[in-house]
């Protein structure tokens, strides 16, 4: 399998290693021979090894007929979204872990990959540095609940096959918790904590983020940093908890490599796309 990477930052450089050291152990579980054909980045300092071509130009890795799938780090839903077209619909595979993109512009996205049979893959989680340079990561995401809002909607679209427009979606931020309302919390024994929510009632989904109140005895109270925790419910499943890390170079890498993986072994997009 040959691949193109668009964006050689901190997660970037992470898929790097992760294929240089663990190049063995990757190709037995994928089936074949992964060769990283093309890197891309604005920075011409990233072009560190010879075995691989170098360009700031996107478009010279896509025009490449040999390239079967791209791996796309550059964050943001701008230059992403043009790479994410056009990547799918010269009928190359397409790797992500751009959040953001996904939850603003999926059904498109979703939509060529369908149209042109080919497999889009989106594990990962995605912490991009500024130094990128494609994009700017925007500081207030986190506080106003737009980060959060990004995960819960592709995991409600995972769970129900029906990516929710971002728009519909309700968000409040925790910007406006007082350092009062804090330390009245903490005498309490009580934490805020911004979380992302998702119900189906009958035919309809509902998503909402905003600051909650969690005691101790909430699995989520615990949860800070680069972790994240999910709790769900289902009918026959029952509650169930799901707590790992949900960014870095190495946890966001690794959940990548695990897409080439599924590339491989899987069939071309075919689900329905509302």
């Amino acid at each position: 399998m040959k691949i193109g990477i668009i964006g050689i930052g901190t997660v970037g450089g992470g898929v790097l290693e992760l294929l240089k050291k663990e190049k063995k152990n990757i190709e037995k579980r994928v089936g074949e021979k992964i060769e990283v054909s093309w890197i891309c980045d604005l920075k011409e300092s990233v072009n560190k090894d010879s075995s691989y071509r170098f360009t700031k130009d996107y478009e010279d890795i896509l025009k490449d007929e040999s390239v079967e799938t791209i791996i796309e780090l550059i964050g943001g839903n701008t230059v992403a979204f043009s790479i994410a077209k056009e990547t799918l619909k010269n009928g190359k595979n397409l790797i992500t872990a751009n959040k953001y993109l996904l939850a603003t512009k999926g059904k498109e996205i979703f939509g060529l990959a369908k149209e042109n049979g080919v497999k889009i893959f989106f594990e990962a989680a995605l912490s991009l540095a500024q130094s990128n340079g494609y994009a700017e990561l925007d500081p207030t995401f986190d506080v106003k609940g737009i980060d959060t809002a990004h995960k819960i909607s592709l995991l409600s679209y995972l769970v129900w096959d029906e990516l929710v427009d971002f728009e519909k979606i309700k968000i409040e931020g925790i910007d406006k918790i007082t350092k009062e309302q804090v330390e009245v919390a903490k005498s309490l024994g009580k934490r805020f904590k911004l979380i992302g929510e998702a119900i189906k009632i009958e035919n309809e989904i509902e998503i909402y983020v905003q600051p909650s109140l969690l005691d101790k005895e909430d699995q989520l109270y615990g949860v800070k940093d680069a972790y994240n925790g999910i709790e769900s419910y289902g009918e026959h499943l029952g509650e169930t908890f799901f707590y790992g890390k949900g960014a870095g170079a190495l946890p966001t890498a690794n959940a990548i490599i695990s897409d080439l993986y599924k590339i491989k072994n899987s069939n071309a997009w075919n689900e329905s796309v509302n």
